[in-house]
């Protein structure tokens, strides 16, 4: 079919649906955020040092992007390689949402559960980095697909936020789920608009390369060992399989060629993504000390996401244009300083000034939201850089699963933070300290950034936004 020219608005194309409809779905999977926080704290009994674990096993289906990455380019199913892959992941994302919906009451079906709907967000995203680079018609067509992804993204999140924490208040966390259904469901309708340029990169081949044989191997070798380790209990499960991305992601990385400059500034994000966070027990305790109910943490989310949306409009440019060293040292000193107000929170600082502790909420979500996701930016452009053409969703996947293994590296040190300093449901003595903790650990990124900066003092100027992509085709330097 001829490639459709229609213009939607905003320089969009009905092309792009494909792209925007996935991230939007999965921003709008903040739905049952208010919801899932409810279900963990009491209907499961977990403790923080329990959701972080569960959490931890939730990141990693992201860390291994790469496995649907080589499948969507070298594996067609009924001769699509961006269609078919999607519907695959809305069926999963859909099918882990109905369990939550209807049977979930064990943790041991929770997590089963939220895999499912993991791993089919996961495959929808894929499929949207590989198809951002083959709808556009240039670098900087690119450029502003990738920006525009991130702002559908956010405004899923801005979109239904408050909403969730309504719907967890009257129908409850599984009526919640319920309606998230149709995110799945909005996802798949999006596979009927894909078109790719006629002149776009294609591998469609009935014989695969051995490399793609051999990351598709080692996916599924990879997810059998993570289950086999889960399932049989044990001891140092989580870092054994952390052990093992790292390694297999280590050996991908190489295969495909980064630059120096590159390598550094991933590791460098690496680093930033992996500082530990202080666990549902700041949201537990918010819960039961200061009365927080759904609506209000729901009210709270809203105000995050269209921050951090506002955010992101207002210093895209900056972000797009500087170098990541820059964009990483002030989000890291910024992100530091306004974690105080939170600290302060439960010391009691809000009586102090004499304000209740909701408004003190919601001075320090305000304050604070727009960073949330600036440090996204950098990244996002880092990994487009890197495509390679005609294997888009491999590259894209191989770096993308590199940041997330971080998040997942960060859930592990949030487990043991939490369990070495004893946060339960049941005593929240030490919040204060592990908060404390946690602050001054997000500081540790600052040691990557001299290195981080003398490579990209060599490597010369930064890439303008408006040509992002423009040298990096190959072996991109920075």
């Amino acid at each position: 079919m001829p490639y459709p020219e229609s213009i939607v608005g905003f320089g969009l194309r009905l092309a792009h649906l494909p792209v925007l409809v996935p991230y939007f779905c999965y921003g709008a999977s903040a739905i049952t955020a208010v919801a899932q926080v409810f279900f963990e704290k009491n209907a499961l009994a977990l403790t923080p040092a329990d959701a972080a674990s569960i959490a931890f096993w939730l990141g990693l289906p992201w860390s291994m992007k790469m496995v649907a990455g080589v499948a969507s380019d070298a594996w067609p199913i009924a001769g699509s390689r961006r269609g078919a892959y999607l519907l695959l992941g809305s069926a999963s994302t859909l099918g882990g949402t109905l369990l939550m919906a209807t049977v979930v009451g064990h943790r041991d079906t929770y997590l089963l559960a939220m895999v499912l709907i993991t791993v089919g967000f996961m495959i929808q995203d894929v499929v949207a980095d590989a198809l951002s680079v083959e709808v556009a018609r240039d670098d900087r067509e690119i450029a502003q697909l990738q920006t525009w992804g991130r702002i559908a993204l956010l405004t899923g999140g801005i979109s239904v936020s408050y909403l969730g924490g309504i719907l967890a208040e009257r129908i409850g966390a599984r009526g919640t789920f319920a309606v998230s259904a149709l995110l799945p469901i909005l996802a798949a309708a999006s596979a009927a608009f894909i078109r790719v340029r006629e002149d776009a990169p294609r591998r469609v081949s009935a014989a695969p390369s051995r490399r793609n044989q051999l990351i598709l191997a080692g996916g599924v070798a990879y997810a059998l060992l993570g289950i086999a380790l889960r399932a049989s209990g044990a001891p140092f499960a989580e870092e054994m399989v952390l052990v093992v991305s790292a390694v297999v992601l280590g050996v991908l990385l190489r295969w495909i060629g980064l630059s120096r400059g590159i390598l550094i500034a991933a590791v460098a994000i690496f680093v930033f993504r992996a500082t530990p966070a202080v666990g549902q027990g700041y949201s537990f305790w918010a819960i039961d000390r200061l009365g927080f109910d759904e609506r209000f943490l729901g009210l709270l989310g809203q105000i995050s996401a269209v921050l951090s949306v506002a955010g992101l409009l207002v210093f895209k440019k900056t972000i797009s244009t500087r170098p990541v060293s820059f964009t990483l040292f002030w989000i890291t000193v910024a992100g530091a300083i306004l974690y105080l107000p939170s600290i302060g929170l439960f010391y009691g600082a809000h009586e102090w000034l004499g304000v209740s502790a909701r408004t003190f909420a919601v001075i320090d979500t305000t304050i604070s939201a727009p960073l949330a996701q600036l440090a996204m930016v950098p990244m996002l452009i880092l990994i487009a850089r890197s495509a390679q053409p005609g294997a888009e969703a491999t590259t894209f996947a191989i770096m993308a699963s590199l940041m997330n293994l971080a998040l997942s590296t960060s859930q592990l040190f949030t487990r043991y933070l939490n369990g070495g300093f004893a946060v339960t449901q049941a005593d929240y003595s030490n919040l204060g300290r592990l908060m404390i903790t946690v602050g001054l650990i997000g500081l540790v990124p600052l040691l990557m950034l001299p290195t981080l900066r003398r490579a990209e003092r060599s490597a010369g100027p930064a890439p303008q936004a408006a040509e992002p992509l423009a040298a990096a085709r190959g072996n991109p330097a920075p």
